[in-house]
């Protein structure tokens, strides 16, 4: 991923990190600051290394931010280190990525063969709605319906944001 990926990544789930943090403060009014913290440090790392996935170490370095907020009461002043800490998922996060990964799975084959079609060409293999409706000899509107509708079944398995790419993190 291009160190702009990881940014606009970010920024497209500004609003979901932003609720994680703020659920795990005393004083929600910090949120804004720690998330950005956040970005800087995810954008440092990602400068100095490739980071697989952006919006997962996100999440661990806000907590890494919080926990060592939580410790600044008790003499502990010096902010954890970004790069000492894990870009891996924890194993409850990995398994319930897994379940929830085979859930929308499920879910996306139930789709009729149209509609599950136009999804996966335009969510997976990225390509416009001009290009699938060529592809598939469809009306562009035709192509948004079958996306707005394949987007509410699949809005079904509770795995979907408002971006179409699976939650990476609750």
């Amino acid at each position: 991923m291009r160190l702009m990926d990881a940014a606009e990544l970010l920024a497209g789930n500004r609003a979901r990190l932003t609720a994680y943090v703020r659920k795990r403060l005393r004083d929600p009014e910090q949120a804004d600051d720690i998330v950005q913290e956040t970005f800087m440090r995810v954008v440092e790392q990602e400068q100095k290394q490739r980071i697989e996935q952006p919006l997962a170490y996100a999440f661990r370095v806000a907590d890494s931010i919080l926990f060592a907020g939580s410790r600044k009461g008790t003499g502990q002043t010096e902010p954890l280190d970004a790069d000492i800490a894990c870009a891996l998922p924890l194993p409850e996060e990995v398994l319930d990525y897994r379940r929830r990964l085979a859930r929308f799975e499920t879910k996306l084959a139930s789709l009729p063969p149209l509609r599950r079609d136009v999804f996966v060409q335009r969510h997976l293999d990225g390509k416009s709605r001009a290009e699938i409706a060529e592809a598939l000899g469809l009306s562009l509107e035709s192509v948004k319906k079958h996306l707005v509708r394949a987007m509410i079944d699949l809005a079904e398995c509770g795995d979907l944001d408002s971006s179409g790419q699976g939650a990476a993190h609750d």
